[in-house]
């Protein structure tokens, strides 16, 4: 436990009805009760109170309702307090600067929550969840978030980690009694192929990561194309509002315009990019220039490229289709196609009319359903880091060279550094063992208060 009382601010700054002031530590109780004029006993917990605060000097600072939580049956283990103020900015400035004049200390960035996992409240997965639903702004968001908090990932990793645990088990009995006489053989073969099953699973959850990315931070479409091919105007019609300005003059939209939306549960950002021209581009300015380069490096971070082909465009076919990253879906649109000069080529997915709302829809359409072929199924487990990857990957490979050692004959003490090193991967991961640097890392992304 921490020897220091900390505090901080549990709800939005800004004029609100209610503001909730949170303690944790050996002092919250003195200190709260102290500001309310009463004795430490007098906080029963659990139990909500109310009473005047006042500071050192007297003067009143608000009328609240008070409530404490007694260690060891708190939020963070430790004793805990909440001051239920009126939600006027002033009114929680007063009250923090009281406790601190009081001897408590400002809390950092997810304090709380870190406390909690160390007093094993929560573990760090239900912890890292715990910040990724309040930061939820969809609803596969929120399912990803809740799916962590709930323990099912974390029954998931356990499950996982059991044969690796049991095969360290195997290999250091032996390494122990290696010359008593009643020793079996180690069944290398089957000891090696569970251990490959066992990697095989690890990997799988880890390439989930990319669908867990998308639930949690939502989904990038870029619309790319030639000057004047309509991506303005499709991007207004996809989002419902004026957002990019459409004008007959090519080369209008110069920087990048983003507008967002909801589709298929996930946040969606669409971003409208300056048109591309084809040939040497020697008409090009250095303003339009630069709108170009920053759309083509909004092509790296896309997960769905829309690509119009301008259909009343004297050469239509002439541009050539965008380079996309690994991952990303492309989607050839024929814009303006009620213009178009002749029928559209073979490699068109999509023709988009002018003011044609079922044209916009399908557009839609296509892009949810690609969003949801990415997603997977709705009872995928989400990784909520990357760092959840990597232990994955980590640890599979860690399991792999152990098969390897089994195979291959070589002394039981190879194996078993490799299962170690694959165990303390996932150790890290779930949170049984994290380092100082780990834990500053993971909770340097949490809001204050929390």
């Amino acid at each position: 436990m921490n020897d220091d009382t900390i505090f901080a601010p549990a709800t939005a700054a800004g004029p609100a009805a209610l503001a909730i002031v949170r303690l944790s530590g050996p002092r919250s109780h003195e200190w709260t009760a102290a500001l309310a004029g009463r004795p430490p006993a007098w906080l029963r917990h659990g139990q909500l109170r109310r009473a005047a605060l006042r500071d050192e000097a007297g003067s009143l600072l608000d009328q609240a309702m008070v409530v404490a939580f007694h260690a060891p049956r708190s939020a963070t283990g430790e004793h805990t307090a909440e001051l239920h103020l009126h939600g006027s900015p002033a009114v929680v400035e007063a009250v923090c600067d009281a406790l601190r004049r009081q001897g408590a200390r400002p809390a950092g960035p997810g304090e709380f929550s870190r406390r909690a996992v160390l007093a094993g409240k929560l573990s760090l997965l239900q912890a890292e969840a715990t910040a990724d639903l309040i930061s939820s702004r969809a609803e596969q968001a929120r399912q990803a978030a809740l799916a962590a908090l709930d323990g099912r990932l974390q029954a998931a990793l356990e499950a996982l980690r059991a044969p690796a645990i049991a095969a360290l088990a195997e290999l250091e009995a032996r390494l122990d009694f290696a010359t008593e006489d009643d020793v079996s053989d180690l069944p290398r073969a089957a000891m090696a192929a569970s251990l490959r099953a066992q990697a095989e699973g690890l990997l799988r959850l880890a390439s989930s990561a990319d669908a867990a990315r998308l639930r949690l931070h939502g989904a990038r479409v870029v619309l790319h194309g030639a000057p004047n091919a309509g991506k303005s105007t499709l991007l207004n019609a996809l989002c419902g509002a004026e957002r990019a300005l459409v004008h007959a003059t090519p080369g209008t939209t110069r920087d990048l315009v983003e507008a967002t939306v909801r589709w298929a549960g996930l946040e969606v950002t669409l971003v409208d990019t300056a048109g591309v021209r084809a040939g040497d581009g020697a008409a090009v300015g250095e303003v339009e220039a630069a709108g170009i380069a920053r759309g083509l490096q909004a092509l790296a971070g896309a997960d769905v490229v829309l690509w119009l082909r301008d259909a009343a465009a004297e050469a239509p076919a002439a541009p050539m289709a965008p380079d996309v990253r690994e991952g990303c879906a492309l989607l050839r649109l024929w814009s303006r196609a009620d213009l178009a000069h002749g029928p559209a080529p073979a490699d068109v997915d999509l023709c988009v009319q002018r003011d044609d709302d079922a044209s916009v829809a399908a557009v839609r359409d296509a892009v949810e359903r690609t969003l949801r072929r990415r997603l997977g199924g709705s009872d995928d487990l989400a990784l909520l880091r990357s760092r959840h990857a990597e232990a994955l990957r980590a640890a599979a490979e860690a399991n792999v060279r152990a098969a390897a050692a089994l195979d291959d004959d070589l002394p039981l003490e190879l194996a078993a550094a490799d299962l170690r090193d694959g165990l303390d991967a996932l150790d890290e991961l779930i949170g049984h063992v994290a380092a100082d640097d780990v834990l500053d890392v993971v909770f340097s992304t949490f809001c204050i208060g929390k």
